[in-house]
């Protein structure tokens, strides 16, 4: 009873710091503006991008999101800012690729939660900044964003 009562706190916990997400518009590939395209195919030069999309956050700023994958076949996408900065790149990982840390924190602050898709968040200089796994706990989805070095951990809303 004690594990449980401690569980429904930590979802509280995390519940109540929830990571927002703007408006996303699917946008046609060829309406990518060339400018932004490039950076898109300096950045992961290897990737074959295929689609878009757009998406004005909640504080107003606009983003282009190139999807695409890259050459073993993991998914990928590049967002960035009109003017043309790398606001972050997303590289699917396997469970292998992800630091024990990390896995060791988002088992302790959710037992039992079982991730189906894990992707890492990278800056600009190409430097992992997050980790974001979906899954399911109790027959529950969630969507979870982890730090780096695996401190911080959100639940991202749906």
């Amino acid at each position: 009873m004690k594990n449980r009562y401690l569980n429904m706190l930590v979802l509280l916990g995390l519940a109540s710091s929830f990571v927002s997400a703007g408006t996303e518009v699917k946008i046609d590939f060829n309406d990518i503006p060339k400018d932004i395209m490039s950076v898109a195919q300096e950045l992961l030069p290897e990737a074959k991008f295929t689609s878009a999309n757009t998406e004005e956050e909640t504080d107003g700023t606009f983003v282009y999101e190139i999807q695409g994958k890259i050459k073993d076949g993991r998914k990928v996408e590049v967002d960035i800012l009109k003017n043309g900065k790398i606001e972050e790149f997303e590289v699917e990982f396997s469970r292998d690729m992800v630091p024990g840390a990390v896995l060791k924190s988002l088992e302790s602050k959710l037992p039992g939660f079982k991730p189906s898709y894990i992707e890492a968040s990278h800056s600009a200089s190409k430097k992992v900044i997050a980790y974001e796994f979906v899954g399911t706990r109790d027959g529950k989805d969630f969507d979870v964003d982890v730090s780096a070095d695996g401190r911080k951990i959100e639940l991202a809303d749906q």
